[in-house]
């Protein structure tokens, strides 16, 4: 999925990184996630996720903070980028790449304590300033780890954006 992100930024019709990194303005937001979490294709758990994008973007890029923890006290948080993918007024696809640190608390074993997540979700504005979206996320070690099983979740998220 981080490949599909990066790929995106590049064919992003409103703001394409060929045509360079100028500051432009983007819709902020905060939203909040419950999902579940997949492990070795397995469901073992649940997940609650907070993130919030910038007011500005670097060509396709938003700056992006998030943090989640699981209900075994795995602790992820996360400094990256959004991409959007407008479709329409009410539908935008979202892509995101956020590095990030885990402590894994009582769940599984990631191999690691740097974990990269990547998502993608379908978003749908019920007004100017809230949304709703599921989306699916994987996060690992990019291999720099021995051992890097992955983890997945999928989620519903509540968005709060300010225009």
């Amino acid at each position: 999925m981080a490949f599909a992100f990066w790929t995106s930024t590049f064919f992003n019709p409103d703001a394409s990184l060929i045509d360079g990194f100028s500051i432009t303005p983007a819709i902020a937001e905060n939203r909040i996630s419950f999902g579940n979490v997949w492990f070795q294709k397995e469901e073992i758990g649940s997940e609650v996720f907070f993130l919030t994008a910038q007011e500005h973007s670097f060509g396709p890029l938003q700056p992006t903070y998030a943090v989640s923890t699981t209900m075994k006290n795995g602790v992820w948080a996360g400094v990256g980028f959004s991409n959007t993918l407008r479709l329409s007024d009410a539908y935008q696809v979202n892509l995101r790449f956020l590095p990030g640190v885990y402590s894994r608390g009582k769940d599984v074993d990631l191999g690691g304590w740097i974990m990269f997540r990547s998502e993608i979700g379908l978003e749908y504005h019920i007004s100017d300033n809230w949304g709703v979206s599921v989306s699916f996320d994987h996060r690992s070690s990019g291999d720099i780890w021995p051992y890097n099983p992955g983890m997945e979740t999928i989620k519903i998220s509540f968005i709060k954006t300010f225009i």
